[in-house]
């Protein structure tokens, strides 16, 4: 049992969507959070934690080594000593982005500071931790192998009265997703339903169709994008929100994984340079 290990926050704050009815992705924190430079320890809490320096130094490798589009690389925690990996989770703190992903082992995962490192947990009960590793990754591999494992394909049936747009944007959406599970599209079908008019009937009976996914996904920084897979393959809800949480951008996407969920190769090569910043500075 692995209780004392360090457990990732949660990242998925209480919050409230308003009055507006719009399909529930995500329940949105209140507060915006930015990039802060993670506390380094003193030199003298490092002494007694060489392991800590060489997952440091294993990271940076990986980070060196990685190319977007190929096998993440991990980095295996479960073995490691529990004061080397708070003091490890202390250096790399914590990003903008959070993950869920559900099933019979819900995992949680946060971006720490250095973007497309990724701190991923197996959680059972309450927060007891089974498996932790630190993956290099424009998103972790389990967001990918899992989003859609369990996904259907809805019926369309007779429309309910009182729809505007809801029956066509569904028809449009499952033709896309079709195709996509067919051969992956090259560009990301969007139906960006801020343009449309849409009574609360419509946005009901669409949330209905599509049905709740297995991952979830927050990214705050200034706003809030927050982005949730659905129970029907490759659809995923991404909704953009300003910093007073009023939603600014509402859109359907059929795609693998929605872009603004990914780190770019320029990001990796960003966080290589940082991390050695942060190495240099411990040394």
């Amino acid at each position: 049992m692995n209780d004392d290990l360090p457990i990732l926050s949660p990242g998925f704050g209480p919050g409230s969507h308003g009055e507006e009815e719009r399909p529930d992705c995500l329940s949105m924190p209140r507060a915006m959070r930015t990039f802060e430079r993670p506390a380094l320890p003193e030199p003298g809490q490092l002494s007694g934690h060489p392991i800590a320096l060489a997952l440091l130094e294993r990271l940076q490798e990986a980070l060196g080594a990685y190319r977007v589009g190929e096998q993440s690389r991990v980095i295996g925690l479960d073995r490691q000593p529990k004061a080397d990996l708070k003091l490890l989770q202390q250096i790399l703190g914590e990003g903008e982005v959070a993950i869920q992903v559900g099933g019979q082992r819900p995992v949680r995962i946060q971006e720490t500071v250095l973007t497309g490192v990724w701190w991923v947990q197996l959680q059972v009960g309450l927060g007891e931790v089974i498996g932790q590793w630190l993956e290099v990754a424009d998103v972790p591999a389990l967001v990918r192998r899992r989003a859609f494992a369990e996904a259907r394909w809805p019926q369309l049936g007779e429309l309910p009265n009182g729809l505007l747009n809801a029956g066509p944007v569904l028809v449009e959406l499952l033709d896309a997703a079709k195709r996509h599970a067919e051969c992956a599209l090259a560009t990301p079908h969007v139906v960006n339903l801020s343009l449309l008019p849409f009574s609360p009937e419509d946005r009901r009976f669409l949330a209905e169709k599509l049905g709740e996914g297995a991952v979830t996904l927050l990214s705050r920084g200034y706003g809030n994008c927050r982005i949730a897979g659905t129970a029907t393959p490759g659809i995923w809800c991404v909704q953009y929100f300003n910093s007073s949480d009023r939603l600014i951008l509402d859109t359907l996407e059929v795609t693998s994984v929605p872009q603004v969920a990914c780190a770019a190769q320029e990001d990796i090569d960003d966080s290589a340079e940082r991390l050695r910043e942060i190495r240099e500075a411990l040394e």
